[in-house]
C-alpha cells in the first residue's frame, strides 16, 4: 500500500513525500512530480536545495527507482530541478534558470558562448578517433577517401550540468599532432586559434529531433525529449574546410537566436 500524505500536512521532515493514488489514472511518476513540483512552488524545498539520492526517494514513497528517475526527469525538462552528474539533483525554479542562447549569425564556440554567461564550460571526450573520413566527412572537408581524419565526440557542460553533444571531425593534414587531453576542458576554436586555423565562416543546418536512448542517458533527460540538431562546416580565412561538425543540444537548457532584416522595398 502506498503511503500518502496530504498536501496542507506539516513538510517538517520530510518535504519530498507527495500524495499517491495508485487507483488514479493518471502515471504514478507524473503523480509524483506535480507534487515535488508544488513543493518548489510552496517554497517547501528552497532554491539550491537538494532532493535525497534516487534510492532514498524510492524507498519513502514505496515506489520503484524508475519512477522517481522518470519523476525527476520530467521536471529537470521543466526547469524545476539540475541534475549534476555524481552531484545530486538540486532545485533550480525556472525564474532563475537563464537559458543559453546562441546568435545563429555569430560563429562563436560553445566554451565562449558559455563563459560569456558567466558559467564554467567543460568538455568530456566520449570518442577520440584518428581514422579515415567518411564518404560525407571527405566531400565536406575536401579530402581523398585515403588522408586522416580526427574524430572527436564530446559531451558539453555548463557549471557541470550537461547541454550538448559535439562531434567535430578535423583534417589531420591541417591540425597536425593532438590527443584526447588537448580537447578535455578545453575550447577547440582556442586550440585551433593558437595554429592559425580558427574558423572564420560557417554554413550551419538546424533541425528538431528527438533524443534517443544514447542522448537521453548522457544529457539526462528522457527518451523522445525535444532536441535541438545542427551541422556546420567551418572554413579558415583561407577558405580551408576546418571542421565539420554535428551537434544535438537539450531543447530546454539552450536556445538559438537570429536577427532578421527586410529586404529593400519590401
Amino acid at each position: 500500500m502506498v503511503a500518502a500524505m496530504s498536501l496542507n500536512a506539516p513538510m517538517t521532515a520530510a518535504p519530498w513525500l507527495v500524495p499517491l493514488d495508485l487507483h488514479s489514472a493518471t502515471p504514478v511518476y507524473v503523480q509524483v512530480a506535480q507534487g515535488l513540483r508544488e513543493r518548489i512552488e510552496q517554497g517547501e524545498l528552497p532554491v539550491g536545495s537538494a532532493l535525497p539520492a534516487e534510492r532514498e526517494l524510492a524507498a519513502n514513497l514505496h515506489v520503484s527507482r524508475v519512477t522517481v528517475r522518470q519523476a525527476l526527469a520530467l521536471l529537470a525538462e521543466q526547469g524545476l530541478l539540475s541534475r549534476k552528474h555524481g552531484s545530486g539533483t538540486f532545485v533550480t525554479p525556472p525564474q532563475t534558470a537563464e537559458l543559453p542562447s546562441h546568435s545563429l549569425g555569430l560563429l562563436s564556440s560553445f566554451s565562449g558562448d558559455v563563459t560569456s554567461r558567466g558559467q564554467r564550460p567543460g568538455a568530456r571526450v566520449l570518442t577520440f578517433e584518428h581514422t579515415r573520413p567518411t564518404a560525407q566527412e571527405a566531400m565536406s572537408l575536401g579530402l581523398s577517401p585515403t588522408e586522416f581524419v580526427y574524430r572527436i565526440r564530446r559531451l558539453r557542460t555548463a557549471d557541470g550540468e550537461p547541454l550538448a553533444l559535439e562531434q567535430s571531425t578535423l583534417p589531420v593534414v591541417l591540425v597536425g599532432h593532438i590527443t584526447a587531453q588537448d580537447v578535455t576542458d578545453a575550447s577547440l576554436y582556442a586550440l585551433l586559434g593558437t595554429r592559425g586555423l580558427q574558423p572564420q565562416r560557417a554554413i550551419r543546418h538546424l533541425r528538431a529531433v528527438n533524443a534517443d536512448a544514447d542522448a537521453a542517458e548522457l544529457l539526462d533527460v528522457s527518451v523522445g525529449t525535444a532536441m535541438l540538431s545542427t551541422e556546420r562546416l567551418s572554413w579558415t580565412n583561407r577558405n580551408r574546410p576546418i571542421e565539420f561538425a554535428r551537434a544535438l543540444y537539450r531543447g530546454d537548457r539552450y536556445d538559438f537566436v537570429m536577427e532578421l532584416h527586410a529586404q529593400d522595398g519590401a
